[in-house]
Order: structure tokens, then C-alpha cells, then sequence
């Protein structure tokens, strides 16, 4: 019999849960070296949870251990996914997506009341509190007085994202043949390392992370085009996907997001090159591709 993966403190049960999500994303492959150091600088926390968590996996034989040298991803698929099915959920994160979900499928208004919420989801306020602090952080929620909080605006029905793909075909494929269009060269090479560091390191980042590089990438080439209203466009379609967007990306596969940051790339060497054609025949297909995905989630076959 399996030995339990309940009874360990809610920290290292977090660091373990990150570590196991992030070997089944194929962010960590199988001989993976790691460290105390790195985990806790990209966490964020203290080495103390990150040593127990470590040592956790460990004693599951997941993670081999070399005296001075460390821990080494061991384990296979079947072995991650038994050990994952094992954990207990993070209890901010089920409730941050749970919420996500319920507003989209119209469980939920505009506008909620703490309390109420509080009541009908059966968590303490202080958890509840955290999670609308990140939502708010996030951009999906706006703070409003006497513990009102209100949800922006979003993509909430599968026709309105089809109508955003075929709008968004529409306006960025013509955005790169405007006249005007000059690109910022800065602007340009910072977004380009920063789609190459998710595609480097793609393990340290989240997925706001993911949202908000994408986000910088489109209205990069939205303002290049010189043309305001194309730029508003962009600009709204973004506050828009957010609430869609970060409900999705824990559903899909990371070699996914590296296949769109890699077309990115492309579209930036176009731009570079000042191919513009190519550039905007380059982001047809790649706005094509996503809309074809939202297509396959309908249908039910993306996913693991």
C-alpha cells in the first residue's frame, strides 16, 4: 500500500503539489536535477518547506537522493499521476478556478456580495477574502464598497469567443498591411526575450504570466500598426479574454503554450525583417490554429 500524501503541513503540501503539476506539464522531465534554491526563489518562501516537500517525494520514491548533490525527478507518468490523485487540492486555487467557472456559466451575476458568497460556497471569509484579492489582482474582479465586488467584462458564451477570433482574424492580419505600421525596435526585443524566456524556462512562470506575455505580444503589434483604433481594439478584446484566457490555461497542455510562443517568434522575425506580408499571413495561421482549439475544447478532445 501506497503511504498516505495527507498528514504533511499545507506548505509543503503546496510545494509538493507544484512540483508534481509541473513534472505532468512536462515542465520537469524524468532526470530533472532539483535544487532547494531554485524552488524556493521561484516560490517565492523560505528552503525549510521546500526541503520537507522534497524529502516528502522523496520518501515515495519519486525523487532519487545524492548526498551534496541534491534531488533527481525519478518517477514515471503512471507513478506522477497516482501521487498527484493522492494530494489534497489547493484550497485557494479550486476555489479561484471554481469561481472563474461559475461566472462563465452564468452561476454567478455581475456583481456578489462577500458574505453571500462565503455562504454558498461554504469557506471561511478569510480564504474567500484571499481569493477575491487575487481575482481582483488579476483583473477579472473590480473592488466596489461594503464588500461588493464586481466581475469586468469577458468572453462568456462559446459563439462570443468564435465572434473574437473572427474579429480579432479581421483586425490584426490588417493592422500589420496598414501603411503606417513601424514597430519599436526595444519594444519589439523585449517582447521577443520575454517569449523566450517562457519557452526557456517555462517552469518559473505562471499562467497570468503566460496571459500577460501574450497580452504584450498582440498589442505590440496592435500599436506598431499606427493606427489608434486598431490598438483600442486589441486593447479590448485582452480585457475581454482575461477571465476566459486563466480559466482555460490549467486545461492545456504546456507544449501548447510553447507552440505559441514559438509562432510569436515568427511573426516577430517577419516583422523584423519588415515582411509584413509574411508577418500578417503568419498571424492568420496562428489565430486560425487557436480558433481551431477553442473548436476541440467545444468537441471535448483537449486536454492531457
Amino acid at each position: 500500500m501506497s503511504k498516505s500524501l495527507v498528514p504533511i503541513p499545507p506548505l509543503t503540501q503546496r510545494v509538493s503539489r507544484y512540483i508534481l503539476d509541473q513534472a505532468l506539464a512536462g515542465g520537469y522531465e524524468n532526470g530533472r536535477h532539483l535544487t532547494e534554491a531554485e524552488l524556493a526563489g521561484r516560490l517565492g518562501i523560505s528552503r525549510t518547506p521546500v526541503r520537507a516537500a522534497l524529502r516528502f517525494l522523496h520518501e515515495r520514491a519519486l525523487l532519487a537522493h545524492v548526498p551534496n548533490r541534491g534531488y533527481t525527478l525519478v518517477a514515471d507518468r503512471d507513478a506522477l499521476n497516482r501521487a498527484r490523485r493522492e494530494m489534497p487540492e489547493d484550497e485557494e486555487k479550486t476555489l479561484y478556478y471554481r469561481l472563474l467557472r461559475d461566472r462563465l456559466a452564468g452561476k454567478l451575476p455581475t456583481r456578489v456580495n462577500e458574505l453571500e458568497l462565503a455562504q454558498a460556497y461554504a469557506v471561511p471569509r478569510p480564504l474567500l477574502r484571499t481569493v477575491l484579492t487575487t481575482l481582483l489582482q488579476d483583473g477579472v474582479l473590480r473592488g466596489r464598497h461594503y464588500q461588493r465586488w464586481e466581475f469586468t467584462e469577458t468572453l462568456d458564451s462559446v459563439e462570443s469567443e468564435r465572434e473574437s477570433y473572427r474579429f480579432r482574424l479581421t483586425v490584426e492580419c490588417a493592422g500589420l498591411r496598414e501603411p503606417g505600421f513601424k514597430v519599436d525596435q526595444q519594444r519589439l526585443l523585449a517582447c521577443r526575450e520575454r517569449q523566450q524566456g517562457l519557452l526557456a524556462q517555462a517552469s518559473r512562470y505562471s499562467w497570468m504570466d503566460f496571459f500577460e506575455a501574450n497580452a504584450q505580444f498582440h498589442e505590440l503589434l496592435a500599436s506598431a500598426s499606427g493606427n489608434r483604433f486598431f490598438l483600442d481594439a486589441v486593447q479590448q478584446q485582452n480585457r475581454l479574454r482575461r477571465m476566459s484566457d486563466l480559466s482555460d490555461y490549467p486545461l492545456v497542455n504546456i507544449d501548447l503554450l510553447h507552440k505559441s510562443c514559438h509562432e510569436h517568434l515568427e511573426i516577430l522575425d517577419a516583422v523584423e525583417r519588415n515582411d509584413l506580408g509574411t508577418a500578417a499571413e503568419h498571424m492568420r495561421q496562428h489565430l486560425s490554429r487557436a480558433s481551431d482549439l477553442l473548436e476541440r475544447r467545444v468537441m471535448g478532445v483537449l486536454g492531457d
